[in-house]
């Protein structure tokens, strides 16, 4: 009996399609992939320059980002040197590529030449941003410069509420209670004004901030809080028509000399004031069934 014939080796059959990979490796050795393949090799080279082109646009991108953020660092630095007018191209040019970016939006407000367009700028800023603290405040004054005070008062309260909340400085925050304080002043709260000038005062103890609440308790009928807070603001070099001022408020506490020594004063001074505080004091001290005191008409 004759030995069994081996069968043959299987014929390795050609690939169905150039992207079949059959018949890549036949056991002896492999096809050279460049000879046998033509369409892997067209793939690679589609490959590389679908690579090629995503580094590209990548390149472009990080071009173009660092153009946006030189010229919003461009707007920065024209802003704080007061050039306005090249700070607000600096702005155009950055919302022009980035209109997402609510700080461009808000730095341009800054830089806007009427309160009209700044509270434009400023809001569409919040629109982007509502915790955007700086741009609340910042609308809160627009709107304080466009005569319309109230409508200011809620933005410079969401500001506070942020900062608060947010861990915004002191010195910041004073500035937006003084501010708030005075859009209430304007739209004649001044009840409404004193803790916020109050606050102020003795946070920062500047002599507008202790004028500010001297006004604000004189109009609410405190005389002595307003005369203590008057004293507070001349002694740290305050107006001199503020002596004046000073003077009405001691007339109704019924202290005539030291109003008569304030009218003195103001007016050597400051000749308007004999004319303007001396005439006021003269009929306030009548209106009271009192004689005018010294330097009043």
């Amino acid at each position: 009996m004759s030995d069994p014939v081996p069968p043959s080796s299987p014929r390795p059959r050609p690939p169905v399609s150039p992207y079949d990979p059959t018949g890549i490796d036949d056991g002896q050795g492999g096809i050279p992939i460049g000879a046998r393949r033509p369409a892997l090799r067209a793939s690679a080279w589609i490959a590389l320059a679908a690579v090629a082109i995503v580094i590209a646009v990548l390149a472009w991108r990080t071009v173009e980002r660092q153009a946006v953020e030189r010229a919003y660092a461009d707007g920065v630095e024209a802003l704080s040197a007061g050039r306005t007018d090249a700070a607000r191209i600096a702005f155009d040019r950055v919302i022009e590529k980035r209109p997402d970016w609510a700080a461009a939006w808000r730095q341009r407000g800054y830089s806007a030449g009427n309160p009209e367009a700044a509270i434009a700028d400023f809001t569409r800023a919040i629109e982007l941003d509502g915790n955007d603290a700086d741009a609340h405040a910042a609308r809160g004054l627009a709107w304080i410069q466009a005569n319309k005070p109230a409508t200011g008062i809620p933005d410079f309260d969401r500001a506070l509420a942020i900062g608060d909340a947010g861990g915004v400085d002191a010195a910041t925050l004073t500035r937006w209670r003084a501010d708030r304080a005075l859009a209430r002043v304007v739209s004649g709260d001044h009840a409404g004004a004193l803790e916020d000038l109050r606050r102020v005062a003795d946070a920062r103890g500047a002599p507008e901030d202790q004028h500010r609440l001297a006004l604000a308790l004189a109009s609410t009928g405190d005389w002595a809080g307003a005369r203590a807070a008057y004293d507070r603001a001349i002694v740290s070099g305050g107006e001199p028509l503020w002596l004046g001022e000073r003077a009405l408020v001691s007339i109704q506490l019924g202290d005539d000399a030291a109003a008569g020594v304030d009218l003195v004063r103001c007016a050597q001074l400051r000749p308007e004031c004999a004319e303007v505080l001396g005439t006021r004091a003269g009929q306030l001290a009548r209106d009271l069934g009192r004689a005018p005191p010294p330097g009043a008409r």
